[in-house]
C-alpha cells in the first residue's frame, strides 16, 4: 500500500466555503449571494480582463516567462528593486514556499490563533510545528506575546495584516517593536492581502512596510481582492534581494501563468478600478459595522473587506450561519480559523450590502433582546 509521509498522515485540508450552486441545491433557493470570500464584487479590471483574453488567445501554446515582466512592472509601481520581488500563483502558494525553503522538520513558525489558516497547513506540511499565541481581547495580533513566545528553534513568525478572518491589523510602533526585538535570523513573514483597504489609515498608523530597513522582514501581497483577479492566482513577495533570491530560485518552472500575468500588468495601470472598489467596500463596511452594532452585535473592528461577527458561543454562530443561508447569503463559519463563536461576512455591492442589512436587522429583531456597546476595539 502506498501512504504519505508520517507528518502528512493527519494533516487537514482547506476547506473553501460553499458555491451558491450548492446552498441553492439544499435549501431549494432560486438566487444566492456569496459573501464568504473577501472577493472583490466589483469583479474585474475591464483592461485586465482584456489583457488576459489577449495572452490567452495569442500565448496559450507557450510557456511564461516566470513573470519577469510583472516582476518589472511591480518594482516600478512599488519603487523597489527588481532582485526585491517575486511572483507566484497566488499568495498562498508563497506561504507554502516559505515554509519548504526556510523551515526544517522539529523547527517552529509562531503565530496567532484566529488567523489565515494555510499557515499552520504549510508549517505543517513540512514536518516542522506551528505555535500560537493568542489574540488579544480585541481580536489583535499580540506583538508582546509573539516577541515572549519566540525561541531559538522559532524560525518564522508570520502575521496577516490586516489579520484574516478579524480585519484587524498592528500599527507601524507595533511592527517595529516587534522587528526589534525578534533575532535578525527570523523571518516575519507580513502577509498583507488586505492591504489596499488599509490606505486611508497614516503611515505612522498603518506600517509603511516597504521602507522599513529590515533585511529578515518579508511582505505578501495578491492581485485576489481590491484588484480582483482571484481566480486567476497571482501573488508576491517583497524582501530583502538575500531572502527573495531563495523564493525564486526554489519556485517551480514558469510559476506563475501567463495570462494571470498579463493580467496584473494591466490592473496595476489601472488604478482608478482599485480607488473605486476600495471606496465602493468603505461604504459597505460602514453599512454593515453600524447595522451590526445597531443590533446589539458584536464585531471586530475591521478596516479590511468583511466583517468579523462573534455571536458568543458556537450554537448561536451556528444558528446565525444558518439563518443567513436560508435568506440567500453565503458568510463563512470561522471553527476552522479557530473561532467557532464568530462568523465572516464580506462586503457585496451596494445592493447585496442594503439587502443584507435588511436581513440582519430582521433577524436581530427576532433574537437579539437589547443593543449594547459592541465594537470591540
Amino acid at each position: 500500500m502506498i501512504v504519505p509521509n508520517p507528518h502528512l498522515q493527519h494533516i487537514a485540508s482547506y476547506t473553501p466555503g460553499a458555491s451558491p450552486d450548492q446552498i441553492k441545491a439544499e435549501f431549494g433557493l432560486d438566487h444566492v449571494e456569496k459573501l464568504a470570500s473577501n472577493e472583490n464584487p466589483r469583479g474585474s479590471s475591464a483592461a485586465a480582463l482584456e489583457a488576459a483574453r489577449e495572452a490567452l488567445s495569442s500565448q496559450a501554446h507557450l510557456y511564461a516567462d516566470g513573470g519577469m515582466r510583472l516582476r518589472q512592472r511591480l518594482a516600478e509601481h512599488h519603487n523597489v528593486s527588481i532582485e526585491s520581488i517575486s511572483v507566484h500563483n497566488g499568495s498562498d502558494a508563497i506561504i507554502h514556499q516559505i515554509m519548504r525553503v526556510f523551515l526544517l522538520p522539529g523547527e517552529t513558525a509562531l503565530s496567532s490563533h484566529g488567523t489565515f489558516v494555510s499557515f499552520g497547513l504549510a508549517v505543517r506540511g513540512v514536518a516542522a510545528e506551528p505555535q500560537f499565541v493568542p489574540l488579544t481581547a480585541g481580536y489583535r495580533f499580540d506583538v508582546q506575546a509573539l516577541v515572549a513566545a519566540v525561541t531559538d528553534r522559532t524560525k518564522v513568525i508570520y502575521i496577516a495584516n490586516p489579520n484574516n478572518p478579524t480585519g484587524t491589523y498592528i500599527t507601524h510602533d507595533e511592527l517595529v517593536w516587534l522587528m526589534d526585538n525578534v533575532p535578525s535570523s527570523t523571518l516575519v513573514v507580513l502577509d498583507e492581502a488586505y492591504v489596499e483597504y488599509a490606505r486611508h489609515l497614516a503611515p505612522d498608523t498603518y506600517p509603511d512596510t516597504l521602507s522599513m530597513p529590515y533585511q529578515n522582514l518579508l511582505c505578501l501581497r495578491t492581485f485576489s481582492k481590491a484588484y480582483g483577479l482571484a481566480a486567476l492566482r497571482i501573488g508576491y513577495a517583497i524582501g530583502h534581494p538575500d531572502v527573495v533570491q531563495w523564493l525564486i530560485r526554489t519556485k517551480l518552472p514558469f510559476d506563475p501563468n501567463g495570462p494571470g500575468c498579463a493580467a496584473a500588468v494591466a490592473a496595476l495601470d489601472d488604478q482608478d478600478f482599485v480607488h473605486e472598489s476600495v471606496e465602493l467596500n468603505g461604504k459597505g463596511l460602514a453599512l454593515l459595522l453600524s447595522t451590526l452594532h445597531e443590533c446589539g452585535y458584536v464585531t471586530s473592528s475591521s478596516i479590511a473587506n468583511f466583517v468579523m461577527v462573534d455571536l458568543g458561543d458556537a450554537f448561536t454562530a451556528a444558528a446565525f450561519h444558518k439563518h443567513l443561508l436560508l435568506q440567500g447569503f453565503i458568510a463563512r463559519p470561522l471553527a476552522g480559523f479557530g473561532l467557532p463563536t464568530c462568523v465572516r461576512i464580506s462586503t457585496g455591492t451596494q445592493e447585496q450590502n442594503v439587502h443584507l442589512a435588511d436581513v440582519l436587522r430582521a433577524y436581530a429583531a427576532e433574537t437579539v433582546e437589547a443593543p449594547s456597546p459592541s465594537l470591540i476595539q
